[in-house]
């Protein structure tokens, strides 16, 4: 079994909305945070993915670990250092 080792790096998003003191409460359905689901969070995990996509040694894939995929997004990235930021393998 290859040696592993694993780090976690965590971004929180708090996805919040102001309303004015007239507001009667949550009577519209939540209708701001459907709209960061159905067109914010969709662009957040597209923009994640080709963030990581940018350097071939490291490589992106759903993970879930326990946590609501509705609220959470799970990534695992795996380096690999017998690839070169320029994608040619690394003579071994």
């Amino acid at each position: 079994m290859p040696h592993r080792e694993e780090q976690t790096f965590t971004i929180d998003l708090h996805v919040v909305a102001e309303f004015p003191d007239d507001y009667a409460g949550d009577e519209d359905g939540l209708v701001w945070h459907e709209e960061f689901q159905r067109i914010l969070k969709p662009r957040l995990v597209a923009a994640v993915f080709q963030a990581l996509e940018t350097d071939p040694r490291f490589k992106a894939k759903a993970a879930p670990r326990g946590r609501d995929p509705e609220r959470a997004l799970e990534l695992e990235l795996t380096f690999t250092p017998a690839v070169t930021r320029d994608r040619k393998p690394q003579p071994g």
